[in-house]
C-alpha cells in the first residue's frame, strides 16, 4: 500500500499538466473557428488525445492520493467528482475527436472545450481549498 500512498502524492505535480492543455486546447478550437486560423484545426485531435491521456492519469493518482486516509469534508468529494468528470469528458471527446466521424461532430468541440475549461477550473478551486483552505484566495481582499 505504501508504493500507492507513493504514487498518489505525484497527482499534486501532475494535476498542471490537464490544466495547461485544456487550456491550449480551448484556444485553438476557438482560433480554428476563423478562417485565419482554421489551420490550427490540425492540433485538436492530438490536443485531445493529450488532454485524455494526462486527465486519466491525474484522476488515477488522485484515487491513489485520496485512499491515504487523510482528506475528509465535502471539499474532497466534490474535488474528486469534479476531476473525474473532466477525465471522462476529455476521454469521450478525444475518442470522437479522433474518429473517422470526426467531421460530423465538428460542431461539439469547442463547447466541450470551454465545458471542460469551466469544469477545470471548478475542481482546481476545490483542490485549491483542499491545499491552501478556503480563504486563500480572498483572504487579502478586504
Amino acid at each position: 500500500m505504501d508504493f500507492i500512498f507513493f504514487l498518489g502524492r505525484f497527482h499534486v505535480l501532475v494535476v498542471h499538466l490537464p490544466i495547461g492543455i485544456i487550456v491550449v486546447l480551448f484556444v485553438v478550437e476557438w482560433l480554428a473557428r476563423k478562417p485565419k486560423y482554421a489551420h490550427l484545426e490540425a492540433a485538436s485531435p492530438l490536443l485531445w488525445g493529450a488532454a485524455a491521456i494526462s486527465a486519466l492519469v491525474t484522476v488515477i493518482l488522485g484515487y491513489m492520493h485520496f485512499a491515504e486516509g487523510a482528506f475528509t469534508g465535502s471539499e474532497v468529494a466534490q474535488h474528486r467528482n469534479f476531476g473525474t468528470i473532466v477525465a471522462v469528458l476529455v476521454t469521450g471527446v478525444a475518442l470522437l475527436r479522433t474518429s473517422k466521424f470526426a467531421s460530423s461532430y465538428k460542431p461539439v468541440f469547442f463547447p466541450a472545450a470551454a465545458l471542460a475549461l469551466l469544469l477545470v477550473g471548478i475542481a482546481g478551486h476545490f483542490g485549491g481549498t483542499l491545499t491552501h483552505g478556503s480563504t486563500y484566495l480572498f483572504g487579502f481582499a478586504q
